[in-house]
């Protein structure tokens, strides 16, 4: 499992998100770039350039955007993102899952809100967040 497999797994599967964006359709939760006219709120996530390597300690910072209809909404499910991931260390849902230990996933910068036109001309809201993921190189699958 590489990083960003485990950043899209431990959200698919922790309820607290999952109770805000739904998992009706794949298309709530997805690596990469959101898919066009994709129902919020929704997350996207992907890394962000490369990561670093030392004495065997790789980090990965991977950036997750938060999308709702609403300011209020986008923040909201920010924070629970940010919490799911903040200051962490591998135990509970950031422990071992699926073949990925975690060393540690910590919150790497708050990027604010930022509105967001659609193709239709409505507004959406993203407030993204940025974590660093930290694991030893031994642990990618």
């Amino acid at each position: 499992m590489t990083p960003y497999e485990f950043v899209g797994y431990t959200l698919l599967n922790t309820s607290a998100v999952t109770n805000i964006v739904g998992v009706a359709s794949a298309r709530t939760v997805t690596h990469g770039l959101r898919p066009r006219n994709s129902a919020v709120p929704c997350i996207n996530y992907y890394a962000v350039g490369g990561g670093s390597r030392f004495n065997g300690i790789e980090r990965q910072t991977i950036s997750i955007s938060c999308r709702a209809n609403t300011p209020a909404g986008a923040r909201d499910l920010n924070r629970v993102v940010t919490t799911v991931f903040a200051g962490a260390q591998g135990t509970g849902i950031l422990g071992t899952n699926n073949s990925f230990d975690l060393g540690r996933g910590s919150l790497r910068a708050d990027q604010g809100l930022i509105p967001e036109d659609t193709v239709d001309g409505k507004t959406i809201y993203n407030a993204p967040v940025d974590i660093d993921i930290i694991y030893a190189a031994s642990t990618v699958s």
